[in-house]
């Protein structure tokens, strides 16, 4: 499978190490950091995006894996497995202005590229009602290459 090579230079705009900043937007308008890593897996097929924030006080870790969908020239189907054991599954797609939509079901997001080291997120979640209602807003940071470092950590079950 090859990736089409404009899909392939709008994903290489993740590409990198972000420091990462989120507030909630329902409740008390609770904070988050932590830091975002992009970076193609080997043989440049699949993306991989490794997430380590600390919210609500715990930390939360993920690894997602991007990958375009095959016979498509811009849907990216996205698998996401965290720490506790969690599976979640979403479609992204860019669209003609370069943000990246990302639709998860009950939840969406816009993420929007604000400059060569600078990205924005919009996250909305589906009410029961069925309508849209903001969830959390994210800035990120480019502040290095993508590197991403496997480690075993204390209080992770083996």
């Amino acid at each position: 499978m090859a990736i089409n090579s404009s899909l392939r230079e709008a994903m290489n705009r993740l590409v990198g190490t972000w420091r990462t900043e989120g507030r909630m937007l329902d409740g008390d308008g609770d904070t988050w950091s932590g830091h975002d890593i992009y970076e193609w897996f080997p043989g440049g097929q699949h993306m991989v995006h490794r997430v380590d924030v600390e919210i609500f006080g715990a930390r939360k870790e993920s690894m997602e894996f991007l990958t375009p969908r095959e016979g498509s020239v811009d849907t990216i189907d996205q698998v996401s497995f965290d720490a506790a054991g969690t599976v979640e599954t979403s479609v992204g797609h860019f669209d003609m202005e370069g943000r990246y939509l990302i639709d998860a079901g009950g939840a969406r997001a816009v993420l929007s590229f604000d400059g060569p080291d600078a990205m924005g997120a919009h996250w909305q979640y589906r009410a029961a009602d069925g309508t849209w209602i903001d969830w959390m807003r994210v800035s990120f940071t480019r502040i290095a290459a993508p590197h991403i470092e496997v480690r075993s950590k204390p209080g992770h079950a083996d």
